[in-house]
């Protein structure tokens, strides 16, 4: 659960099924408060979990799924852990809403309070109601984001909650860990909407994970702190901070005042115990134990290896007297961000920050200077070497009575945020399988791409691919059509973003050319057929971007060729607003395109065998004319039953037999056609056909004017018939 606090803070905490009281600490565990035993998964290698379909009113389209995939991923790909989440992204599953039901858990966007955590005016972000067995075991566990008193993003707006960084965190508490009071951990009690490295997994997390859901055997550090009276100090803070300065785990200690602090990497390490007295105390912990903070920050003297397996004891830890001093609230923006080669200037809040004191690092390549202390408040500026390892590190402060104050994994280290640059090409098919190249800056291993509704994993089957700084490359998987950003996120969280600037859809596909024969001339209006064509898309013939382009629809588009200087075969290119090209091939022939403007008479009988006169242009000896082709593929349709070329502007043509309003094409030798749509009329069309089916009225004063003139048509059809008959050239037409 999430609680605002005045300061725009929020305050994260699970949420329970009923209330209980406080037992036995773990390892950062949430444990059953009767009987002391932590909560943990019977099946963890597979828990299922379910995104619910419905999103987030803040998000468009899967922006809010891709995100919460992410934390998954974080959780699930914790090494040394054989616990796994499951994501179950069926429709069916994605679609349900019974939350409680023990056979689903769900992540989902409660906007509408139909859950009942959330009353108007509630501080609760998101919740993670468990609920378990008497021997810990959890039955049920589900996340529920406050969609309707809390705005969300995966983009860093402004005065909203990062979706990764708040569902890294819940989804942490449904895998059964409690808060962390290290600062730089993603179950550390309080989030910032300006703050995102929370949605990187800390070392002191995956030792969480690894003795909850261990993968094998793993080294310990066991101990006690107690006071000089030998009194047990329950709640002590156990820190292990290795010998380059970079903070790795912690346990706090339980009311004897042991401790077992396991999960670790082998190595060598310096270990000491702090008091929970901020920014993290009691109230943070599941069931707010009464724990001890009145003590200083003590260490073990010297450090101590820790191998792969086994048990070092490290004994006794007396801690001194408290102090007064105190560094770091909760109001605090933690944890603090040190770029690699970047001088940050930073504050922090406390108690007892004296004139005088001095702060330092864990890690002294780490240079703080310009220190100023106004007794609640430190502000300085820290300078991270170049090549500074990666990771956590303390921050200690010393007053000038020698009193100490350390605030564990104060400063997460990071590199710059990557740089997308480019992507190129600029659109990807919606079905997968393009190629895909982005540039940039600060690319390294371990870095995911994100384009729509897919995470591109470095070096994993179907991911991208770090070739190295500035380079990364992929192929894109099946991805929902839209203009999508391009976002690089480094293992560390932080993250480069391109907005806008590849556009997926099924790349436009070209089937028919009409005619594919122009002249070299140019000025042959062209007609392509195919899919997924846009407006705004562009025609080119060997490159050059063809006239009068006209989007008609997705399947059509017209243009009218611009020439060229050399007759022969060109490639032809369609490309749309995105960058997806379609290819063909397009002729251009030394002659000139026939023109056909006009047919006379324009109608004829059904049964055909009328003649008919073409007008136009640049007709040729062998020309075809076909009835009834498609006037936008140029196929199909019946030849003529005769063409007698009369000269280049005049075709007589005897018709074949056909029905209603048809097209007529002419195509001379070479190929070159021309189309007039709706051409010609085959039956009647309220004249054609003499009196047929019309009654005369013999009383009629017009009637034998009309008679006259149905006859005069008919004599005129025989002449030319006759005439026809006698033309020289006449022959079979040509396809």
């Amino acid at each position: 659960m999430i609680s605002l606090l005045p300061s725009r803070r929020v305050l994260l905490a699970v949420g329970w099924a009923a209330a209980f009281c406080f037992g036995a600490l773990a390892h950062q565990r949430i444990v059953n408060p009767n009987t002391g035993a932590p909560l943990f998964w019977s099946s963890p290698e597979s828990v299922g979990i379910v995104i619910s379909a419905a999103g987030s009113d803040d998000l468009p389209g899967p922006d809010d799924e891709t995100a919460l995939r992410h934390a998954i991923q974080s959780w699930s790909r914790a090494p040394g852990s054989i616990a796994r989440l499951v994501e179950d992204d069926s429709e069916a599953s994605q679609a349900r809403t019974d939350w409680e039901s023990d056979t689903l858990h769900l992540v989902w966007f409660d906007e509408d309070n139909s859950s009942d955590f959330f009353p108007t005016g509630s501080s609760t972000v998101a919740i993670t109601p468990i609920w378990f067995f008497g021997d810990g075991r959890i039955a049920d566990a589900d996340v529920i984001y406050n969609g309707g008193g809390f705005r969300f993003t995966t983009s860093g707006e402004l005065g909203r909650f990062d979706v990764e960084d708040v569902g890294a965190h819940e989804l942490g508490h449904l895998l059964g860990l409690d808060h962390s009071p290290f600062a730089g951990s993603t179950m550390y009690p309080f989030v910032d909407s300006t703050v995102i490295l929370h949605r990187s997994l800390s070392l002191d997390d995956i030792g969480g994970m690894r003795a909850a859901y261990p993968d094998g055997p793993f080294g310990r550090f066991t101990g006690r702190v107690l006071r000089g009276d030998d009194s047990p100090v329950f709640g002590a803070h156990v820190v292990a901070v290795d010998l380059i300065g970079r903070t790795r785990g912690a346990i706090l200690t339980d009311e004897s005042g042991e401790f077992e602090l396991l999960g670790l990497d082998p190595g060598s390490y310096r270990i000491y115990a702090a008091p929970l007295d901020g920014p993290v105390n009691a109230t943070n912990l599941t069931g707010g134990p009464a724990i001890e903070v009145d003590f200083e920050v003590t260490e073990y003297a010297g450090s101590f290896a820790l191998p792969q397996s086994g048990e070092v004891p490290l004994g006794d830890l007396v801690v001194s007297p408290d102090v007064s001093v105190a560094l770091g609230r909760s109001s605090d923006r933690l944890p603090l961000r040190g770029i690699r080669g970047v001088n940050s200037l930073y504050s922090l809040r406390g108690a007892g920050l004296v004139g005088g004191s001095s702060i330092v690092s864990s890690d002294p390549e780490i240079s703080i200077t310009q220190t100023s202390f106004f007794g609640s408040m430190v502000t300085f500026r820290a300078l991270v070497p170049l090549d500074a390892p990666l990771g956590h590190v303390d921050l200690e402060v010393t007053t000038p009575t020698d009193e100490r104050a350390v605030l564990p994994a104060a400063i997460e280290l990071t590199p710059p945020n990557p740089e997308v640059a480019v992507i190129s090409p600029a659109s990807a098919s919606v079905e997968g399988g393009s190629n895909l190249t982005i540039t940039g800056n600060e690319f390294r291993p371990g870095a995911r791409v994100v384009i729509g509704d897919q995470i591109y994993n470095d070096g994993e089957p179907g991911g991208c691919e770090v070739l190295d700084s500035t380079t990364i490359t992929l192929t894109n998987a099946p991805t929902i059509p839209g203009v999508h950003d391009v976002v690089v996120i480094d293992e560390t969280g932080v993250e480069g973003r391109l907005e806008a600037v590849l556009q997926t859809a099924l790349e436009p596909n070209i089937e028919t050319i009409f005619p594919a024969i122009g002249a070299l001339a140019g000025g042959t209006r062209v007609r392509l057929s195919g899919e997924e064509f846009s407006a705004g898309m562009t025609v080119r013939i060997d490159g050059v971007q063809q006239d009068d382009m006209e989007f008609v629809s997705e399947s059509l588009v017209e243009f009218t060729t611009s020439g060229a200087t050399v007759p022969g075969l060109y490639d032809l290119e369609v490309e749309d607003g995105g960058g997806a090209i379609a290819q063909a091939t397009f002729i251009y022939a030394i002659e000139a395109d026939p023109v056909l403007e006009g047919i006379d008479p324009a109608q004829g009988s059904e049964q055909g065998g009328d003649l008919i006169t073409l007008s136009g242009e640049n007709f040729a000896v062998g020309s075809a004319v076909r009835f009834g082709a498609d006037p936008v593929t140029g196929a199909g349709g019946v030849l003529a039953a005769q063409v007698s070329f009369i000269d280049a502007q005049t075709l007589v043509v005897e018709t074949p037999a056909g029905q209603g309003l048809q097209s007529v094409l002419v195509t001379n030798t070479g190929g070159q056609s021309d189309l007039l749509e709706d051409g010609f009329q085959f039956g009647s069309s309220g004249m054609g056909g003499g009196c047929a089916g019309t009654a005369v009225d013999l009383s009629d004063p017009r009637a034998p004017w009309l008679g006259s003139f149905w006859v005069l048509i008919a004599v005129g059809f025989a002449m030319t018939r006759r005439i026809a008959n006698r033309l020289p050239g006449s022959g079979e037409a040509r396809a």
